[in-house]
């Protein structure tokens, strides 16, 4: 009786072992400040509801209903908030001051954003890149902040 109880423990082990190596090994960008409505993140494939203090991970899709809005506090204080039927993905992000490390491309891909820029683009506005499906958006100076609507 004991034999069959440890092998599915061990089984399952084995089976949920990728998952928890994985979000052990990522490391948050930020989380959700606010939100109303419908909001979802894809991660790994996988969609879940959002909720206020969720955390946010390099490769997440945001994705807000015709109802949803969002507010999302980056690690170096940057603001983004989505409205109504809009989608971003945060696909790179790295404010490391003490290794001088700094990167940012998200990739707005359709809806409302609004953009305000934290310390990543004051320190290095270089290294900031807001990508559209008709351009990208680079950042010349420090303390940027934008507003863009995007159409499918």
């Amino acid at each position: 009786m004991k034999k069959p109880l440890l092998a599915s423990l061990l089984v399952l082990t084995l089976a949920l072992l990728p998952f928890t190596m994985t979000s052990a090994a990522s490391k948050s960008i930020g989380k959700v400040k606010g939100l109303r409505g419908l909001v979802s993140i894809q991660r790994n494939g996988k969609m879940k509801p959002a909720f206020p203090n969720d955390l946010i991970y390099q490769s997440d899709v945001i994705l807000t209903g015709s109802d949803g809005a969002i507010g999302i506090l980056l690690d170096d204080n940057t603001l983004i908030s989505m409205g109504p039927i809009s989608r971003v993905a945060m696909d790179k992000f790295a404010f490391e001051p003490a290794t001088n490390e700094y990167a940012m491309r998200l990739k707005m891909q359709h809806g409302t954003f609004v953009y305000q820029s934290g310390l990543l683009g004051k320190l290095a506005p270089h290294a900031v890149e807001l990508e559209t499906p008709v351009g990208r958006i680079s950042m010349l100076k420090e303390d940027t902040s934008f507003r863009a609507k995007i159409a499918e």
